[in-house]
């Protein structure tokens, strides 16, 4: 497949202009099939994803769609500084443990019965995975897991209880995270994807960070407690206390008071999360609360400037050993390859836009106005599931996106509506280990059936469009227009 792919990925793009024309966009046939071959390339994986998301610096230039000089910048934009500032504050609670403080912190309080445990691991889970990456969050929730899981192993509990509540607990942590993503722009890469996307069809249409998170912690909220209702039914027959054999307590107790740098990086994260929901202003009928920028003389900060000034100071603030807490090693440990992804995302969204496919896209598509939107948006929210399922929820947030936005041009549909329905989607596939990296981390502990994840999580897959289309519907009122 994947040598079959590589071949043809190329093969497209050179024989896409010779096949198709569109006679008011002579570059949208380049464009077509400049995009069958990331999009090829991308979900068979035949080469790295960021290798992939460099085509369009080389093949636009060539094709007339964008000059180098045009397609360049939007592989370092303003959003992706915003990405770049959270990954350098999660570096930092990494390396100071205030994570791991956090988790212990609710653990300790949530711990005296399966069900406890299980809301105290996914609750830990969900509330890091909103401010750092849900890879980083998995991993660390998965230690504290199995170090908890090995002294239930070593009770006096019979090996079929203590299999069936680590298969579930391993699981919702999994779970937990993906969700847990949904709730901030800086959650997950396919909510930042989103930003970008939906700022370039319209700036008033970007979403505030209070916006988001008015729409998004609900969202969160209510996919954790569909976690609760899983979790309750699978754990329903366990009914046995561990507080005193867990030491979850003690383990918490052992970190000792929060050093001085775990103090600093609490602190930053709090600023930057007070001035990243503060920037802009809230509105309430029509009384309104001015943000904080536009208090400025000059109107150019954005969240993307908040991150990076929270990051720098994170370069300045010293740990108790008298080294700084992020230093130059830091920038080695940046994911460039989710970054050159990003850059690629957005290249390709420019070269649909300015090739005139996405006008072409619209056009064809005017009939799905006929079509009731609910139902469009019930259908967008199970495809994207289901296409996460098989490749990166970042890469397929990148194709898919730009489409919606000419759907929604085209058939007169809720831009916003449509593209933040794919994007929550997005972070919504359970089924499977190569669906996302909570799933991969987990599943491979081998504490995880293969029935059980599919069984599992074809429930919340079905499940979880109802949910976004439903919360979306509701809370429409709170985002822009």
């Amino acid at each position: 497949m994947k040598k079959i792919a590589l071949v043809l990925g190329p093969l497209a793009a050179v024989l896409f202009p010779l096949l198709v024309s569109i006679p008011d966009h002579p570059q949208a046939p380049f464009m077509l099939g400049i995009g069958f071959w990331i999009v090829l390339w991308w979900i068979s994986e035949c080469v790295p994803l960021a290798v992939t998301a460099l085509i369009p610096l080389i093949a636009f230039p060539f094709t007339g769609i964008a000059t180098a000089k045009e397609i360049a910048p939007r592989y370092m934009t303003s959003i992706m500084f915003l990405f770049v500032g959270g990954f350098l504050i999660a570096q930092a609670m990494e390396r100071t443990g205030l994570h791991k403080r956090i988790a212990l912190a609710i653990l300790s309080r949530w711990h005296a019965t399966p069900m406890q445990l299980i809301t105290g691991f996914i609750g830990a889970t969900a509330f890091l995975s909103m401010w750092i990456s849900n890879t980083a969050a998995t991993m660390l929730m998965l230690t504290i897991a199995l170090a908890v899981l090995s002294r239930i192993d070593g009770s006096e509990l019979g090996k079929v209880t203590t299999a069936t509540f680590a298969t579930t607990l391993l699981l919702l942590i999994a779970y937990a995270a993906n969700l847990g993503g949904m709730a901030t722009p800086v959650g997950t890469v396919p909510n930042l994807v989103f930003i970008e996307l939906i700022a370039e069809q319209s700036e008033t249409l970007r979403p505030t960070f209070l916006q988001w998170m008015l729409v998004g912690v609900p969202l969160m909220l209510v996919g954790l407690a569909m976690l609760l209702v899983i979790a309750k039914f699978k754990v329903r027959k366990l009914q046995w206390s561990l507080s005193g054999e867990l030491r979850v307590g003690e383990d918490y107790a052992a970190l000792g008071k929060m050093r001085a740098e775990e103090k600093a990086v609490a602190w930053v994260l709090s600023l930057a999360a007070l001035a990243w929901i503060t920037r802009k202003g809230i509105v309430v009928d029509s009384f309104t609360i001015p943000g904080w920028s536009s208090l400025l003389p000059y109107q150019g900060v954005d969240d993307g400037t908040v991150a990076i000034v929270a990051a720098f100071s994170l370069f300045l603030l010293r740990a108790s050993d008298g080294e700084a807490i992020l230093g130059k090693a830091a920038f080695t440990r940046l994911p460039w390859g989710v970054l050159i992804l990003l850059g690629g995302g957005f290249a390709l969204a420019t070269g649909v836009q300015q090739s005139g496919l996405s006008a072409w896209i619209g056009e064809s598509l005017h009939f799905f106005s006929d079509i009731p939107f609910i139902l469009v948006l019930l259908v967008v929210a199970v495809l994207m599931i289901f296409l996460t399922e098989m490749t990166s929820n970042t890469a397929i947030t990148q194709v898919m996106l730009p489409i919606l936005a000419a759907l929604a041009v085209g058939a007169n549909y809720d831009m916003m509506m449509l593209m933040l329905t794919a994007t929550f989607a997005a972070s919504c596939a359970f089924m499977l280990p190569v669906a996302t990296p909570p799933n991969a981390i987990v599943f491979a502990s081998e504490r995880i059936p293969m029935q059980t994840m599919v069984r599992t999580g074809l429930i919340l897959n079905l499940l979880m469009p109802i949910v976004i289309v439903s919360m979306l519907c509701l809370f429409r009122g709170l985002l822009p227009t």
